[in-house]
């Protein structure tokens, strides 16, 4: 297993794959009218790709701490990781809120009573403006809430006081468990009450709890990934490390049953039942976790899926990412509102928002990343892991291997 590296190379890659996924579903949306099309129940469900960026934060996030208290050594500094989350979604989304509220004219924004949430993160905890705004920015909130959340969470395991190491481990893998049980229990509530179409109500599907179960396998790959580095792999790992096929053909069968195997169709006025809405999201969760096991487990420079991880393209719009991310919206609007016909369209979107990324990424984010170094991580364990992420490092010779 690839671990004994503090660094994993292949996840900007994913990033990329996660962002694609969010694009082509908004640019279905907006471009694609058509209630009866054939892809249609495939396209809608391509919002999966805001659980893979869950499972990727869930694992990167999360090891060094895991690390830390499998291995007996000081956790990492708190203060040190926070400034390092702040300087990663801060600043790019702030600079693209103001510009995309000002080029489109989105003049809820600045409003002095819907502002502080829509900068500070907050809005999917007030639900007259869960999605105003930058719409899909729904996830950042969840995604800073998961920030503050996590080492309140390693806190609560490292006070358990558990000396023998394996018992550490077995109880990490408890706490992992209850998490998605309650991340489970809590969308059974919020669909019950209706939360997801009843807007009076409080956004709880939007909330954190609710993605809890994405955020989850990505630990949980974090627990196998220290746990195993210096232990012979058990039989399911040895076979996802010869054939890193296996966990895509996992995701890729999830999203087959949550796009047509669970009676959804995508279609503008369709009901989900409360069965249904919990059934997606393990189903969202299994695919996110499934998409990033390749890159966790085994040699990464061997196998098809790590070699199409490796390539050079798909690594660099995974470095621009998170600006595509933020962008790539408010161009396909843009077009929209343009009238573009969409075979057109599509394509400068693509195009346009990756442009718009480079420049956001060069000009934006590189510059308040590089302030990370005014917080010292000191001598903590996982000062070269997932504290110091993001720091796009390539993938060499992966994508020269056999």
């Amino acid at each position: 297993m690839n671990v004994r590296a503090t660094r994993f190379p292949l996840f900007d890659s994913l990033r990329a794959i996660a962002a694609l996924c969010v694009f082509a579903t908004h640019a279905y949306f907006a471009f694609d009218t058509n209630p009866n099309a054939p892809l249609r129940a495939y396209f809608v469900r391509l919002d999966v790709g805001v659980s893979i960026f869950f499972a990727i934060s869930g694992f990167l996030l999360y090891r060094p701490f895991v690390r830390a208290r499998l291995e007996g050594n000081r956790s990492p500094r708190i203060v040190a990781y926070l400034w390092r989350r702040l300087l990663r979604i801060g600043p790019p989304y702030w600079v693209a809120l103001t510009v995309i509220t000002l080029w489109l004219s989105l003049p809820e924004v600045l409003n002095v009573s819907n502002a502080p949430y829509y900068y500070g993160f907050g809005q999917i905890y007030n639900g007259t403006i869960a999605i105003g705004g930058l719409a899909q920015a729904w996830s950042l909130g969840v995604e800073a809430s998961f920030y503050i959340f996590l080492p309140l969470y390693a806190l609560a395991m490292a006070s358990l006081r558990i000396a023998d190491e394996r018992s550490r481990y077995r109880a990490e893998l408890w706490g992992i468990a209850v998490l998605y049980v309650f991340s489970t229990a809590w969308n059974w509530f919020a669909a019950a009450i209706h939360t997801n179409t009843d807007f009076h109500k409080p956004p709880l599907h939007l909330m954190l709890p609710g993605y809890l179960n994405s955020f989850a396998l990505g630990m949980l790959l974090a627990v196998l990934s220290v746990w195993y580095a210096k232990r012979e792999l058990p039989g399911w790992m040895r076979a996802v490390d010869r054939y890193p096929v296996l966990p895509w053909l996992v995701a890729a069968a999830a999203f087959v049953v949550v796009s047509k195997g669970i009676g959804l169709n995508g279609g503008p006025t369709e009901h989900v039942s409360t069965l249904q809405y919990v059934l997606r999201f393990a189903l969202y969760s299994v695919v996110g976790g499934a998409m990033i096991a390749p890159a966790v487990i085994g040699d990464q420079t061997q196998g098809l899926v790590r070699r199409l991880l490796a390539n050079r393209a798909l690594l660099f719009l995974g470095i621009v990412s998170y600006s595509f991310f933020l962008y790539h919206l408010a161009v396909i609007l843009q077009l929209e509102r343009w009238h573009v016909d969409r075979w057109v369209a599509v394509p400068l979107a693509l195009g346009g928002s990756v442009a718009i990324a480079v420049v956001s990424y060069y000009l934006i984010e590189r510059p308040f990343m590089s302030l990370k170094r005014l917080v010292s991580t000191g001598s903590d364990p996982g000062t070269l892991e997932a504290i110091a992420e993001p720091t796009p490092v390539a993938a060499p010779e992966v994508a020269r291997s056999g």
